[in-house]
C-alpha cells in the first residue's frame, strides 16, 4: 500500500465541506493559506458553492477521482460516504471523528468494515479518530486545525503521534524547529505508527523523527523501522505513555489500543537504538538538540556560565542525572585564571565572569573548551527570555554573536542553553539558528537532551562496528 497519496496528494475531496465554522471549512481555508496547488473538491448536497469553489452533491460528481478524501462527518455517516469514495477510486483517506473501536463493539464493527474496504482496494487510511496530516514543505494539509501562518511551520522534524493533542502542543511553538511532516494517526485501523515511521525515514526532508506512542500494534514492524532509521542516521525520539493502570485504561478508551508492558517497550527502544524520553519537555528538548551541527561525538559536556550559583546547580543536576561534566584540564584552568581572573571550582562549569570583563573572558572560555581534549561539546548557559525588563538587549545579542563566531570556527557542537523553559527572544533564535546552533531550554532537560543524543550516536557507532 503506497502512502504518497496521503503525504503528497495531488487533489483532495472534503466530504462534509461547509461555509459554517466547521472542520470542513477549516480544511479548505488551510489549503488556501498553505498554498496547495491541486484541485480541492468540496462535497455537500446542501451547497452549490463553498468558499468560492463549486460544491458537489457527492464524490461521484467530481470531475476526477480525488487522490484523498477527508471525512468531516459523524461516525454514523462515514461508512456510506466511504464506500462511495472507494468506488470513485480514492487512493487515500482521513477520518477525523471518534466513535469507532474505542467505543465498543458497534464502533469496532464499523472500523473493521472500513478497514476491510481499504485493504480490498489499496486505500491508505489515516485514522479514524485522528487529526490528520500536515506537510508544510510540499504545502499540503489534511490536518484539522486551521493554519494561520504557514511560513514558520516548515522544518526537518517528522512527527508520528497517536495523540492529536500532542500535535497541537508542538505546533504552538515553532521558534526552534519546524516540521517536514506531522501525522496524527489515532486508532490506526489500517496504517500504524510503523508504516508512517518507515515513510519518514525515506523522506529527504526529515532528519529527526518524534513518536508519541500509546500502543505498538505490530512490534516487529516498528522495531525494523527503528533499525532502518538508525542505519540512515536519523534519530527517533519516542515518548511512550500508559505506564500505570489508570493510564493504560485511558489508552484503551482513547484509541482502542493496548498499552502493553512499558519495560518491554523500553527494552525494544534501547535494543533498536531509539531515544526514549519521559515527558513532553524532554521530548521537545531532544528534538531541539537535534537541530545543531555537528552532533556530539561523546558525552563530555563543557559548560560556560556567568554565575557560580548556576555552576554549582549544574554539578548537582549532573550528578543526579548521570551527566558527564568533567573538570577543565589543569593547564587550561591555569590559563583561565591568568587571562580572566579567579576561576572557582575545577573550571567546569566555567564561570567566565572572572574579573568582570565578560566580553574577552567569554572568548577565552570558548577557546579553552575548544582546546580541551576532555570535552566533546560546548554549552553556553544564559537567560534569553523575550521581553526582559532588565539589562540591554543588544548586550545579550553581542554575546550570542561571539558564541556563533566561535562555533563556526570549531569542530565541536555548540549549544545555547536557556536557563529556564519559556519563550526565547526571537532575535536570539534568529542569530543562532542561522549559525546552525541548537537552542535548548531548562538545565536538566537541556543538558539531558545533549546527553541522550550523544548516547544515541555512541550506540549507533557500536552497532555499525559490530555488524561489520
Amino acid at each position: 500500500m503506497r502512502l504518497d497519496a496521503l503525504f503528497r496528494p495531488k487533489s483532495i475531496a472534503v466530504i462534509g465541506a461547509s461555509e459554517k465554522p466547521t472542520i470542513g471549512r477549516r480544511l479548505i481555508v488551510s489549503l488556501d493559506r498553505i498554498g496547495f496547488t491541486g484541485p480541492v473538491f468540496p462535497i455537500n448536497p446542501n451547497y452549490s458553492m463553498v468558499l468560492g469553489r463549486t460544491c458537489y452533491p457527492s464524490i461521484s460528481d467530481t470531475p476526477e477521482a480525488p487522490d484523498v478524501a477527508v471525512f468531516c462527518l459523524g461516525h454514523r455517516l462515514v461508512l456510506d460516504a466511504f464506500t462511495a469514495a472507494a468506488e470513485r477510486g480514492i487512493k487515500g483517506a482521513v477520518i477525523y471523528d471518534g466513535g469507532f473501536a474505542e467505543r465498543g463493539e458497534e464502533g469496532r464493527w464499523l472500523q473493521d468494515r472500513i478497514a476491510a474496504i481499504c485493504r480490498e482496494r489499496g486505500i491508505a487510511l489515516c485514522g479514524p479518530n485522528c487529526m490528520g496530516m500536515l506537510n508544510p514543505i510540499e504545502r499540503n494539509s489534511t490536518y484539522l486545525q486551521e493554519i494561520r501562518d504557514p511560513e514558520p511551520l516548515a522544518g526537518n522534524v517528522g512527527i508520528v503521534s497517536q495523540s492529536g493533542g500532542l500535535c497541537v502542543s508542538l505546533l504552538t511553538d515553532v521558534s526552534r524547529f519546524g516540521f517536514s511532516h506531522l501525522v496524527s494517526c489515532g486508532n490506526e485501523a489500517v496504517l500504524d505508527a510503523g508504516d508512517f515511521l518507515e515513510y519518514l525515514i525515506e523522506d529527504p526532508h526529515t532528519t529527526v523523527i518524534g513518536c508519541f506512542i500509546e500502543t505498538v500494534r505490530r512490534p516487529e514492524r516498528f522495531a525494523a523501522a527503528l533499525d532502518h532509521a538508525s542505519a540512515r542516521n536519523k534519530p527517533v525520539v519516542a515518548l511512550k505513555v500508559g505506564r500505570t493502570a489508570r493510564a493504560r485504561y485511558a489508552v484503551t478508551t482513547h484509541t482502542a489500543g493496548a498499552a502493553g508492558d512499558s519495560a518491554a517497550f523500553s527494552d525494544m527502544l534501547r535494543t533498536h537504538r531509539a531515544i526514549e524520553v519521559a515527558d513532553l519537555a524532554e521530548f521537545t528538548e531532544v528534538l531541539a538538540a537535534c537541530q545543531g551541527t555537528p552532533r556530539p561525538s561523546g558525552r563530555r559536556l563543557g559548560v560556560i556560565t556567568s554565575s557560580d550559583g548556576l555552576a554549582e546547580m549544574i554539578l548537582d543536576i549532573a550528578a543526579a542525572n548521570d551527566l558527564e561534566v568533567p573538570p577543565l584540564p589543569p593547564d587550561l584552568r591555569a590559563d583561565m585564571d591568568r587571562l580572566a581572573g579567579y576561576i572557582t571550582g575545577d573550571g567546569n562549569p566555567l564561570d567566565a565572569w572572572g574579573n568582570g570583563t565578560f566580553v574577552p573572558n567569554l572568548d577565552h572560555a570558548l577557546a579553552a573548551l575548544q582546546a580541551s581534549p576532555d570535552h566533546d561539546a560546548v554549552v553556553f548557559l544564559r537567560d534569553n527570555s523575550d521581553g526582559q525588563p532588565m539589562d540591554q538587549p543588544e548586550t545579550a545579542l553581542n554575546y550570542l554573536q561571539q558564541f556563533a563566531r566561535a562555533a563556526g570556527a570549531s569542530d565541536k557542537p555548540h549549544y545555547l542553553l536557556h536557563t529556564r523553559a519559556g519563550h526565547i527572544d526571537p532575535g536570539h533564535v534568529a542569530c543562532l539558528r542561522g549559525a546552525g546552533i541548537a537552542i535548548i531550554t531548562g538545565i536538566r532537560e537541556g543538558l539531558g537532551a545533549i546527553d541522550r543524543l550523544a548516547r544515541w550516536g555512541a550506540a549507533k557507532t557500536d552497532w555499525q562496528r559490530n555488524s561489520v
